[in-house]
């Protein structure tokens, strides 16, 4: 691959960091190139929770992973055990209907993928709204320290008519998420009368998110409709080839969506893909031209570039802003690619939050006052939809507006410590 005489190599640099792995801006918020060093914020953990079930033999079977995001910490190392109870409610002190720990062992830990794997079963009759699953993952530190990171999960009545568990074909390992790649083979493992299985590919024109100031809220599909359907008999592997939203057929109770990625999904390795996040980054006219550029690669470097002044601040840049984007993809797909999320555009230009919080179908999140930003808080409402139970929806109001453009403004100034 050739690269300009004067430019630095920054796609030959994206690549290498995936492969580890909005509105407007007014002229008068941008700060002038180089009055500020770049300062790269240390990467810490952020351990998610990714789950999965299906229902057989009046139990509900429940599978859990866990991973370290930001692929800092390794779990697989450190995991000592699982602690996990059914409460009457959201609460700790609700009545405890049953517990039990689960210790780690080196058959649970010797996955190869940096996760951390649990399976249990739930009698069926615990399986109601408000019950809730608690869950304690316990870790070993340096010395004899111990950490627990905490997660929840709402045991609904629907979780019992699922009798299926999508797997990857290789591993046998639940898929875990509603995304795939168009490289991954797949299994749906059924419990119950075996069926053939049919996905419908939909269109899906989805957008990136609005700004947060924006008095627009994200206008729904109209009436999306079936471009394709897929059959495959029980026991065939399943590789869906063309990019995509694909609906599980409808006979399949529980049934959800699967967002289809090409390339390497979650992560972003092509000059295209690189392209694209930069929407909450530049004006309407920088949008315009980068967006029609014969050349998206070139397009890449020469923004990076014209914002940070100099090579090094760039690099810090690109690093900071495409993990973020990673990271947005792999905690907030939903129907749509996670960097195109309310959830996903608020971390990937404001980082991680110092707080969360949930509260029923609510999340908020919290960014306490630093040295360049202001105290500032997102709430987003969960929203229920046909494809997933990841789709969140930010609470938009026009008093972001001074804090989105400081903040963007930051960016194109070189500064990443915020």
């Amino acid at each position: 691959m050739k690269h300009s005489t004067t430019l630095v190599p920054l796609l030959a640099l994206l690549l290498m960091l995936t492969a580890c792995g909005g509105g407007d801006v007014p002229t008068a918020a941008i700060s002038p190139q180089g009055q500020r060093p770049s300062v790269t914020r240390p990467v810490s953990p952020v351990v998610t929770m990714q789950h999965d079930f299906y229902t057989y033999n009046d139990s509900l079977h429940l599978f859990l992973r866990f991973e370290d995001a930001s692929q800092v910490m390794d779990l697989q190392q450190t995991t000592q055990q699982l602690e996990y109870s059914v409460r009457s409610g959201s609460r700790e002190r609700d009545a405890l209907l049953v517990t039990d720990t689960l210790m780690v062992t080196g058959q649970k830990t010797a996955e190869g993928d940096g996760g951390v794997y649990f399976s249990f079963a739930v009698p069926s009759q615990l399986i109601a709204a408000p019950n809730t699953l608690h869950v304690r993952l316990w870790q070993k530190l340096a010395g004899q320290e111990r950490v627990a990171t905490l997660h929840s999960l709402t045991l609904k009545p629907e979780m019992l008519q699922k009798k299926y568990l999508m797997v990857q074909a290789g591993s046998g390992k639940p898929l875990f998420r509603n995304y795939a790649n168009t490289s991954e083979r797949l299994l749906l493992q059924q419990y119950g009368e075996a069926k053939p299985v049919r996905f419908q590919l939909l269109e899906s024109p989805f957008t990136p998110a609005l700004p947060p100031m924006s008095v627009k809220q994200e206008a729904p599909p109209k009436g999306i409709q079936v471009i394709d359907t897929l059959q495959f008999e029980p026991a065939d592997t399943i590789k869906l080839e063309q990019p995509g939203l694909y609906l599980l057929a409808s006979d399949y109770k529980g049934s959800g969506g699967l967002l289809v990625q090409p390339g390497a999904f979650p992560l972003v390795s092509t000059a295209q893909e690189l392209l694209q996040p930069l929407i909450y980054l530049t004006t309407s006219t920088e949008r315009e031209a980068l967006f029609r550029t014969n050349n998206p690669k070139a397009a890449v470097d020469g923004f990076w570039l014209k914002v940070a002044g100099d090579k090094s601040t760039a690099r810090d840049l690109i690093r900071t802003y495409y993990r973020r984007v990673e990271h947005a993809n792999r905690l907030y797909t939903s129907h749509k690619a996670g960097w195109t999320t309310d959830r996903g555009m608020i971390y990937i230009v404001y980082g991680r939050p110092s707080d969360i919080s949930r509260v029923g179908a609510t999340e908020t999140w919290i960014y306490r006052e630093s040295e360049s930003s202001p105290y500032v808080k997102f709430v987003f409402n969960k929203k229920e939809n046909t494809f997933t139970e990841n789709h969140y929806e930010l609470i938009r109001h026009r008093d972001y507006e001074e804090s989105w453009y400081s903040t963007v403004a930051q960016w194109r100034a070189g500064v990443t410590e915020m």
